[in-house]
């Protein structure tokens, strides 16, 4: 009996190993592990995903894709797809909308929040990374569902429009930031990218637009 046993599950782990491998080669479905905090909190870091082409890239999606960085040479990505061609982008005080409405309300996203040491301590159960700037100020990254329950809106740190972030200039030789950014339309081809994180990602905003063709899959779901 428990030889039978022994070889059915041998059989199955074949199985799923042979599946593993041909959905890798076919792209119906490959697994990866989320190296960044980018995504967070919606994809968390050391989480292993699986992403598949069976699906077709609509805004909102998670998607993985090409991209030839100049720090770190072609490599694999993920990021929320945003504004694909003839989409107007603009982000406004940190809030983004595409072609004119705001795309932001459908997500939990992280954005970083100014805290004194009295209201970090009464978060303490959220064990909330943070950094100190000044004897009681701490800047501290939280997600809009917590920040909502704490009534931390007006916490926000949000560069000034007239703050010029010299990376986002020489991408696109505008006077922007990430807060205050665009409009800018997609051209052909093209897509706009963002981190879930929207103050600690390296995306579309410093780095460019994206190819449509590069897209390899959509996130489909988180195994661990």
């Amino acid at each position: 009996m428990l030889k039978k046993i022994a070889k059915i599950a041998g059989i199955i782990i074949l199985c799923l190993f042979a599946l593993r491998i041909i959905g890798g080669v076919t792209g119906m479905f490959a697994f990866y592990s989320v190296p960044s905090s980018g995504d967070e909190p919606n994809i968390k870091t050391g989480s292993y995903i699986i992403i598949t082409n069976l699906k077709t890239p609509k805004r909102g999606d998670f998607i993985s894709y090409n991209f030839n960085d100049s720090l770190y040479g072609n490599m694999r990505y993920l990021h929320r797809l945003c504004g694909v061609e003839n989409d107007t982008i603009e982000i406004r005080n940190s809030v983004l909308f595409v072609n004119g409405e705001n795309f932001d309300k459908h997500f939990n996203l992280q954005h970083t929040y100014v805290l004194s040491q009295a209201q970090l301590d009464n978060m303490k159960q959220l064990s909330l990374e943070n950094f100190r700037i000044s004897e009681d100020k701490f800047m501290v990254f939280i997600q809009d569902v917590d920040a909502k329950k704490y009534a931390l809106e007006k916490y926000r740190f949000i560069h000034s429009k007239d703050k010029i972030d010299q990376v986002i200039k020489e991408q696109y030789n505008q006077n922007w930031n990430k807060d205050h950014f665009g409009p800018l339309i997609i051209p052909k081809g093209k897509i706009f990218v963002l981190g879930d994180n929207r103050d600690n990602s390296q995306d579309s905003r410093h780095t460019g637009l994206r190819d449509a063709t590069a897209i390899i899959g959509v996130y489909w779901k988180t195994v661990y």
